[in-house]
């Protein structure tokens, strides 16, 4: 262990500390509830980017925190505003489908919270994890490869083929249906501070298909 490592153990068991302080005391129910826009922003930025950190020091043995991690937070903070408002039309709209003869077993709780999860991620989460590959791409080739690219560029180097089968065939159904239909379980000032806690998941994945494509590139180029 690095001596580095000690004070980034220290900052995630804050965050591990503070985080159920705020679940115990209420505080993520009042600021889902007040101001649920921010609240998506500033929880999805902090917990995917610890994700994301976490998982670089484990896969290359590092801590980076430069721009690029700078991009990639306000990245996530922008994504926790979609998902605060997908978690809303789906949930809605799930409920509403089971009501009007569209989905099977209305009235049972446990089925609309997997009906919501499976809509939410099959319809909105490939759109979700495209969007942040493209922005994670783009801040690793301007600010860790000191490039210029274009948006067509960052476009271009995402392995769409390896983020498609990962993300739909892979991830979706076997986990993020299943926990987030947990996730849909939790009364709905809760639900967006767990989806924030899970993308520290979704940072960890992100991070190992970056990290992989990159040495697919390198690999591509050496040859």
């Amino acid at each position: 262990m690095k001596k580095s490592d000690i004070s980034w153990c220290l900052l995630y068991v804050l965050l591990a500390v503070a985080s159920a302080v705020l679940v115990i005391s209420g505080g993520f129910a009042w600021f889902n509830r007040t101001l649920p826009y921010l609240a998506g922003a500033v929880q999805f930025a902090v917990y995917a980017t610890a994700g994301e950190l976490l998982s670089t020091r484990m896969l290359e043995g590092r801590w980076e925190v430069n721009r690029a991690t700078l991009f990639v937070a306000a990245s996530w903070g922008f994504s926790g505003l979609l998902v605060t408002l997908a978690f809303q039309v789906f949930s809605t709209g799930a409920q509403q489908a089971m009501v009007r003869g569209f989905l099977p077993f209305c009235g049972n709780t446990i089925a609309l919270a997997f009906f919501t999860s499976a809509l939410n991620n099959l319809f909105f989460g490939p759109i979700h994890s495209g969007l942040i590959r493209v922005c994670v791409n783009y801040a690793d080739l301007r600010f860790t490869q000191g490039g210029n690219p274009t948006v067509r560029q960052a476009v271009d180097s995402v392995d769409w083929g390896e983020l498609i089968d990962f993300t739909l065939f892979k991830t979706i159904p076997f986990f993020w249906i299943p926990v987030n239909t947990v996730t849909f379980l939790l009364p709905e000032d809760y639900r967006i501070a767990s989806a924030a806690m899970l993308s520290m998941v979704f940072g960890i994945l992100m991070t190992v298909l970056r990290l992989k494509e990159r040495r697919d590139q390198e690999s591509a180029a050496a040859l």
